[in-house]
């Protein structure tokens, strides 16, 4: 009966350990993993601002062809017809045409230069004649066209051409030609036939304006913005232009700046060279958007990384509680999506554990370190600490491992800066330079992915592309 009784008792106390009634440690199976919920707040709109310089040379070139130099025939009598006994005959020259722009205007001008004469047949006298600039220095006129210029959406230059003036070039005596024995005004003559010379040229002037080629400078300058700018190794920055408005206008010489501004939405990413984007260049929006650069910087931490620079903190940190003792013995980081990351612990001492922590990241400015002050043990190793392992449950030991959960990424802040400044300062292509000055880098955010931990935060730049005329041409 006693032997019965005693195999009765090691039946029972082998069906208790089977059944981990008694166990002496604990296994807590993993988190459960989810979806990543990754949302970036979008920034504000983004500007990069480009000076347009389009040379108007070639409009003065087709000009020049098409208004003759010279005009009239002193040798050729022309009635007049309010004084049909007289006749008057010019001949002109015109110097090369010269432009200059006011703003969005250009003013393109000339000096004509001309010799005149007039004749006076009397029926009871000989024929009289009387000339200017023949014998002496020749009269001067003026003549100025103003084309007020503009992009239109469908990246073409347009021109409407009028005509300002043409008048004598002073009033001064030289620039006069009347011949005042007769009563004649050979100057008011010149004046009409330039002018009417001119209006014949006007529409021939806004075609020569159109046919400036202005578009294929735009596409390529936009396929060069798709493309991604090497900051570091495997650090890249995506400007990811989206739009093109109209700045203001300045005019030097014979070339016209216009200040155009790239919407975009730049961002910096990690890893291979990002593919180049390939969309097509859209029409020119009058709207003004976007004050300066507005760029997210990003880099993730890969929980390779993170696990070893954790495992510096707490492996081997003894934790105590009511005279017993935990010993860390491994740990290791990884995400389980929604934005949480898991800490998987083993603990050794008064207890054997294989236990989870779950929490959200964030980054401590002052210690530059990453931690997880919600850090809390998983629903699952919550459940699994029962019959004689509750005091692991307690505050203390919750704590410790909040305080000690801590691995450093250094001055991400900085760091993220100085790379940008540098990429941001380059030439792009021959002729063509991005320079810009980071002005401010703020809100870091920390994001647990269960691909890495992604680390943000927003630059703020001034930015300028700069063309050199004829730069960036092939």
């Amino acid at each position: 009966m006693r032997r019965q009784g005693v195999k009765c008792a090691a039946l029972l106390a082998a069906s208790i350990l089977a059944t981990g009634c008694d166990r002496t440690g604990v296994d807590a199976p993993a988190p459960a993993i989810t979806a990543d919920a990754d949302t970036v707040s979008p920034l504000a709109s983004s500007t990069l601002d480009i000076p347009l310089t389009y040379d108007l040379a070639p409009v003065i070139a087709a000009m020049e062809k098409a208004v003759p130099t010279r005009f009239g025939n002193i040798s050729k009598r022309q009635a007049v017809p309010e004084r049909p006994r007289m006749h008057i005959a010019f001949e002109a020259s015109r110097d090369p045409f010269r432009v200059s722009l006011d703003g969005q205007t250009a003013h393109i001008t000339a000096v004509v230069h001309y010799v005149g004469r007039g004749w006076y047949d009397s029926r009871f006298a000989p024929e009289v004649s009387a000339s200017c600039g023949i014998d002496n220095e020749r009269p001067r006129a003026v003549i100025e066209i103003a084309a007020p210029l503009r992009i239109t959406s469908d990246w073409k230059l347009r021109g409407r051409s009028r005509i300002v003036r043409v008048a004598p070039f002073s009033e001064d005596k030289r620039d006069l030609c009347r011949v005042t024995v007769l009563s004649i005004d050979v100057t008011s003559r010149v004046i009409g036939a330039t002018r009417s010379l001119l209006e014949e040229k006007r529409s021939f002037i806004d075609e020569k304006i159109a046919a400036v080629a202005i578009r294929p400078r735009f596409e390529e300058w936009w396929l060069l913005l798709q493309k991604p700018i090497q900051l570091t190794d495997n650090v890249w920055l995506k400007l990811n232009p989206t739009a093109v408005r109209m700045g203001k206008s300045l005019g030097t010489r014979r070339t016209l700046v216009t200040a155009l501004g790239f919407s975009a939405s730049p961002r910096v990413v990690t890893g291979n060279r990002p593919a180049e984007g390939n969309a097509q260049l859209p029409p020119l929006d009058s709207a003004a958007v976007g004050d300066g650069l507005h760029v997210l910087l990003e880099a993730i931490l890969g929980y390779d990384v993170a696990t070893r620079l954790v495992q510096e903190q707490l492996v081997g940190k003894t934790v105590e509680r009511a005279g017993r003792k935990l010993v860390v013995k491994e740990a290791r980081l990884f995400g389980i999506g929604s934005g949480k990351l898991a800490l998987e612990l083993r603990l050794a001492g008064s207890a054997r554990a294989h236990v989870f922590f779950v929490g959200t990241p964030v980054y401590d400015p002052v210690s530059r370190e990453l931690f997880v002050p919600d850090l809390e043990y998983d629903v699952a190793s919550a459940n699994s600490l029962v019959s004689g392992f509750e005091w692991l449950k307690h505050d203390d030991v919750r704590t410790f491992f909040r305080t000690h959960a801590r691995w450093p990424v250094g001055d991400v802040i900085a760091t993220g800066r100085a790379h940008l400044q540098e990429g941001l300062n380059r030439e792009l292509a021959p002729g063509v330079r991005l320079t810009a000055e980071v002005t401010d880098v703020k809100g870091l955010a920390v994001h647990a992915l269960r691909s890495g931990i992604a680390l943000r935060a927003q630059a703020d730049a001034n930015a300028q592309l700069t063309i050199r005329q004829g730069g960036s041409r092939k």
